[in-house]
């Protein structure tokens, strides 16, 4: 596993970026995480049947927590006298619901509903009922409004009001149809205009196609209506990066987000790298290490335990790995696999051939099979360098 593994979208870097939304609470952007996981594992299942179950059974969850949302909040609508409204999210809650309790509460509640607005002779204003046409409200329409939902309160408010050419647009673009997402934005953008926040999504969209040159026009014009938009910045500087210009990248960063408080992690990570890329090996370390003595993250401290190993100091990267495992134990959580395993290696490459350090990988094999090749190897590896030829033949044939 390279320096910047964890830069790239494999189905566990998005059930785990799908975890971290779920813990504030944003779930309908949690779903999308995890929806986009099942998709890169889909035709993959062979060796991965744990990790394809544990991600469905998280898709399922948000949709419930997602439900649940929409209950409380259509109670709150039904109580200030908004049945309209109210009935929408209830309809919205009826197709994510999985529990029996759930959907009870939600029938019991469009029952009040429907008392309420005959009292007051008011009719639906939408066509969600059963046989009243084609529902509105459909699995894309949902997306997208969890996709809204998970952005600043502005932002997604902005999207929320751009039309149809921007909504299919977004959501071909979370979905990976690309060339679809182009064509669509571009149509958004003749419709809204270069101000607001198309030219940003379909910046991403050309990034994701290859088109460099208008990426950076779109993310230029965007940038100059909104400079320190921090997933503008972002986008604008991993352009400059893939294209061999860290030092332009790293201007870039700190030109538009030079008074920033707070950094959030995939910017700090990202200076951070961009730091090492410039060279400025030392100025990377010193920069990481105090994002992390004012808040710990286990992904700053994996980057900075990679660092350290690179520059030569591999005592100081497995104290920080350990750290890490230890307050993930403490917490309750099993340790993120790729810290386990480099902190598994460390150990190995120091001389370690102990039945611990062996048990380990293989533990790691266990749960989670998209390390198994890695770890069977390392156990081959360690089998051979004590002179115990079968087993170590034996774990190599397991290496897919």
């Amino acid at each position: 596993m390279g320096l910047f593994s964890l830069f790239v979208k494999s189905p566990e870097d998005l059930e785990k970026k799908g975890d971290a939304l779920v813990l504030s609470e944003h779930y309908g952007a949690a779903r999308t995480q995890y929806a986009r996981a099942l998709e890169k594992l889909a035709g993959k299942e062979a060796g991965q049947e744990a990790l394809l179950a544990r991600i469905e059974e998280k898709h399922a969850g948000c949709g419930e927590s997602l439900a649940k949302a929409h209950l409380a909040n259509a109670a709150d609508l039904h109580e200030s006298g908004i049945d309209a409204e109210a009935h929408h999210l209830l309809h919205l809650a009826g197709q994510l619901a999985r529990e029996a309790e759930t959907k009870e509460a939600i029938e019991a509640l469009i029952g009040e509903l429907s008392s309420s607005m005959a009292r007051e002779g008011e009719e639906w204003d939408d066509d969600e009922e059963e046989g009243g046409g084609d529902a509105p409200y459909s699995e894309a329409d949902q997306a997208f409004e969890a996709l809204c939902m998970s952005l600043p309160e502005e932002q997604g408010d902005a999207y929320m009001g751009y039309g149809d050419a921007f909504r299919n647009g977004y959501n071909a673009l979370n979905s990976g149809d690309f060339a679809d997402a182009e064509a669509a934005l571009d149509a958004a953008l003749g419709e809204n205009g270069e101000e607001g926040y198309v030219p940003l999504e379909l910046a991403a969209a050309c990034l994701n196609l290859g088109k460099r040159d208008k990426a950076e026009a779109l993310l230029l014009t965007f940038l100059s209506h909104h400079p320190r938009h921090t997933h503008g910045v972002e986008l604008l500087c991993h352009l400059y990066l893939e294209g061999g210009e860290p030092e332009k990248a790293l201007a870039t960063l700190d030109d538009n987000l030079k008074d920033l408080e707070g950094y959030p992690v995939d910017l700090a990570l990202l200076k951070g790298r961009l730091l090492a890329e410039c060279g400025q090996a030392g100025a990377a370390e010193a920069w990481v290490g105090d994002r992390l003595e004012h808040n710990w993250d286990d992904n700053l401290a994996f980057f900075l335990a990679n660092l350290k190993k690179g520059n030569g100091d591999a005592p100081a990267a497995r104290k920080l790995l350990e750290k890490s495992m230890g307050l993930c134990t403490g917490c309750g959580k099993r340790p993120p696999s790729h810290i386990q395993l480099t902190y598994a290696n460390l150990l190995k490459e120091d001389g370690d051939t102990s039945v611990s350090l062996i048990e380990r990988y293989l533990k790691l094999a266990m749960e989670d099979p998209a390390t198994a090749s890695y770890a069977y190897q390392a156990v081959s590896d360690i089998y051979r360098s004590k002179g115990d030829a079968p087993e170590a033949n034996r774990y190599a044939a397991m290496v897919s």
